[in-house]
């Protein structure tokens, strides 16, 4: 059940994407900009993601050619940046992802706050199983290369 809604999620994702003339990656790192104020700096993403710098660069350049962020510039050392997000831009989508959250939050008005608990846990172990698995996918990749 839970792999079902896993790709449901993803290909649901998908349609956003693309109405919004997004790869599926750079609309991901715009939700984790929207949903994370300590992830602004490209280092960061590479940390949160696991993506390569060669990626991460890239996918930056195109967020901001399509405007939905700007680097600003560190003024004491001009190679630290940090990425701002551009308001105007990420409105639709925050439009449509808080439609979704509405929706979700009816959803769990339907349960106890017993049942709920237990949603909460299983959602945390599946996100730490996942985030593991990408933590040990990246450990893996830098070894190779050593």
């Amino acid at each position: 059940m839970l792999q079902r809604q896993l790709v449901d999620a993803i290909l649901s994702n998908e349609r956003i994407a693309r109405k919004h003339r997004l790869r599926v990656t750079d609309l991901q790192t715009l939700h984790l900009l929207v949903l994370r104020d300590d992830i602004r700096t490209p280092h960061e993403i590479i940390d949160a993601t696991g993506m390569p710098p060669s990626t991460v660069t890239k996918l930056i350049d195109r967020l901001e050619r399509s405007g939905y962020v700007r680097r600003k510039y560190d003024r004491q050392d001009r190679r630290r940046i940090r990425l701002e997000l551009v308001a105007e831009a990420i409105a639709p989508l925050q439009s449509t992802y808080g439609r979704t959250e509405e929706e979700f939050d009816k959803i769990s008005r339907r349960l106890s706050d017993s049942e709920l608990e237990v949603v909460i846990r299983f959602l945390e172990s599946v996100s730490a199983f996942a985030l593991g698995d990408a933590l040990n996918a990246q450990s893996r990749d830098t070894s190779s290369r050593v």
